[in-house]
This record gives C-alpha cells, sequence and structure tokens, in this order.
C-alpha cells in the first residue's frame, strides 16, 4: 500500500512578481520579508522556527532554496535573493509543531502584499486528539462487480473536517492505549485487497490498523478530501460488513449502478436515486451517524457465475475513480446527494 498524492505540484508554488513592497530597490539583490501568524488562540508565538522560500525557474526547470529562522517576534527576512522572473514561481514554506505549512498566493494577493510589505503565513498549535477530526460526507460507490470470482470492487469518498483551531499531529513515537489512536482510520470489509490511497494530506503513511487502514499525516484546520479503492469478495450472492464510522459522518451514502441489477441493500434507508455523467444510481444513505457507532451493511442479489461471467465495469477501472473523485465531490455529491435536496422515497424498506 502507498499513498498517492493529487493534489497538484503548481498547487504549492507560489507566483511572485517582485512587487517593491516586498523587495528591495537593488536590481540584483531582495530582501523578501514576512510573519508567522499562530492562528491557535493563545498559542505560542512561533519563534524559532524554519521557514524556506523555494524559486522555480521557468527555462531550466531548476529550484532554488533559501532558509531562514523566525525571531522571537516570529518574523523572518531572506536577504540577497535574486529577483524572481517574471514568469517564475516560488513557494513559501514553514517547519512548525511537526507539520509542513505552506501558502498558495493569487497574483491579486500578490498585489496586496506589494501595497503593505508583509507576507504572512498562519501555522497553528499541534493535538493528539482525533476528536478533532469529523467527517462531513462519506459515499460508498460500487463501482464494479466479476460474477466469475465473486468480487465486488468499491470506491469511498471522505470529505473531512478539522473543526478545530489545531493541526491533528499523529504521535508514532509509542504504542496508543486499546481504543486510543491519535491518527485517521477507515474500515474495510473482510479479505479486502488491493487497497489504493489518495488524499490532500500531506506527509505520514498509510499503515494496517484493525479491520482496515490508517493514515498518520497531519490534518490541518479545515476540509480535506480521502479516497481508497479497493476489491472485496463475498459469497453466495451476499456481502456484508460493518462500517466502523471511526470519525462519525454527517451524511453517509451507499451508490449502485442501476445497470448491476436489482441489488437489496440491507442497514440503510432508501433515498431517491441520482445520475451522475452517463451512469443512474440507486442511493441508500444515513444522517449523522456518531463517531464509532457504526453502520451494518448487507448488500444481497450480487451475481452469481454462469455464462455471464462480468457485469458492469471491469474490476480494474476503479482507478477511474481517482480522476473523477474532485469533481465528483465539488459538484455531484456535495450537491446532488445533499441531505436537503434528496426525498426520502414513500416506502421505508431498504431494497
Amino acid at each position: 500500500m502507498f499513498l498517492k498524492w493529487i493534489v497538484p505540484v503548481a498547487a504549492l508554488v507560489v507566483v511572485l512578481l517582485a512587487p517593491d513592497g516586498l523587495y528591495s530597490q537593488s536590481p540584483d539583490a531582495a530582501s523578501v520579508q514576512g510573519a508567522l501568524v499562530n492562528g491557535t488562540e493563545g498559542g505560542a508565538t512561533p519563534a524559532g522556527a524554519t521557514v524556506l522560500l523555494h524559486q522555480f525557474g521557468v527555462d531550466s526547470g531548476s529550484v532554488d532554496t533559501f532558509e531562514t529562522v523566525t525571531d522571537a517576534a516570529g518574523a523572518f527576512s531572506f536577504d540577497d535573493v535574486p529577483p524572481t522572473p517574471e514568469d517564475g514561481s516560488a513557494a513559501l514554506v514553514a517547519l512548525y509543531g511537526g507539520t509542513r505549512y505552506s501558502r498558495v498566493l493569487s497574483p491579486f494577493e500578490l498585489s496586496a502584499l506589494a501595497q503593505s510589505g508583509q507576507l504572512t503565513l498562519t501555522v497553528y498549535e499541534s493535538t493528539q486528539d482525533v476528536g478533532v477530526v469529523t467527517t462531513a460526507s462519506q459515499s460508498i460507490i460500487i463501482t464494479g462487480i466479476d460474477a466469475s470470482t465473486r468480487r465486488i470492487a468499491t470506491a469511498q469518498i471522505f470529505t473531512l473536517e478539522n473543526h478545530s483551531d489545531t493541526t491533528l499531529v499523529p504521535d508514532l513515537s509509542a504504542p496508543p492505549m486499546i481504543g486510543q489512536f491519535s491518527f485517521l482510520r477507515f474500515s474495510l470489509p473482510a479479505d479486502a485487497s488491493g487497497l489504493d490511497v489518495s488524499t490532500e494530506l500531506v506527509g505520514g503513511e498509510v499503515i494496517p490498523v484493525g479491520t482496515g487502514f490508517a493514515i498518520t499525516a497531519p490534518v490541518q484546520p479545515g476540509e480535506h478530501l480521502v479516497s481508497f479503492t479497493y476489491t472485496a469478495p463475498y459469497e453466495g450472492d451476499t456481502l456484508a460488513w460493518r462500517d466502523n464510522t471511526l470519525q462519525g459522518a454527517e451524511s453517509l451514502r451507499l451508490l449502485i449502478p442501476d445497470e448491476f441489477g436489482d441489488i437489496a441493500v440491507g442497514g440503510m434507508a432508501v433515498l431517491e436515486g441520482v445520475t451522475l455523467g452517463e451512469v443512474s444510481y440507486r442511493v441508500w444513505g444515513a444522517q449523522d451517524v456518531a463517531p464509532g457507532a457504526g453502520v451494518n451493511l448487507q448488500l444481497s442479489g450480487l451475481p452469481e457465475p454462469s455464462w455471464v461471467t462480468k457485469i458492469g465495469n471491469p474490476l480494474s477501472e476503479a482507478r477511474f475513480w481517482f480522476g473523477a473523485v474532485p469533481v465528483l465531490v465539488a459538484v455531484a455529491l456535495a450537491g446532488l446527494l445533499a441531505w436537503g435536496v434528496i426525498r426520502r422515497r414513500p416506502t421505508g424498506n431498504a431494497g
């Protein structure tokens, strides 16, 4: 297992056009000044923190890195920095509390900096309380069924939210006590294989934990996306597993393409179906699931081996979801499947 980072490299660079407010008047040497701001209420002044400035060349593809340390007031200064080429770019990075923070600036923001002469980057104090992170939405999407081998391919999409003013930084220095973990955990069906994880979180790794896996990356305040795909075996025509909802879930949804036939689902209420792109889905859901409360899911009526050995998308096509996830979450799943929009069907039966 390994972590695939879906955040584009371009999202980590800052386009600097060398405004007068940031640079000295010398055409050969520049002084870039700014300060780190602690976004945690009552947090310490970020003194003695390492700050990096990366300059990316345009023609040669070279990268020049400058390093400094904040003073007692959290201020920093890079001296003798060559002017950034007009078509070049740069990234400002701070290392604080075991976490790497970076800031992306638009041309409009650069214009404002040129007037103020200050560049600020917000950092946060760390916490090991995983309870600061909750799941705003979780979608389980059946992407393929192989009747010949009785395996089902699934993609899960999580929108996580750190609602605190601290960064969750997992402590891996000592084994956690039973029931106490400082990192994000996710459930998998029994004997699941082919796990492939994609996330916007930077750093850390994917490790097996209990009946699923964990991500040890720091989680800064705000929203973050995590998705993963896997395949799991089923017996007869049934697949049952418990989703432990370890971070809770304000909205939990299960989507199965209409083309897979009349598959029945137990454990969640039937919702109105939706169409995403060219695929129509039947939808089931639950709302306001408490952390660790769990949902017992059961799929029945799955296809069994016959002269038709495979239906739907090949299992290998589950990787498609890595490319489609941002669009689905931002447009379809965050909109069409919102609980304020979806109407519950008149019948309460899950089938």
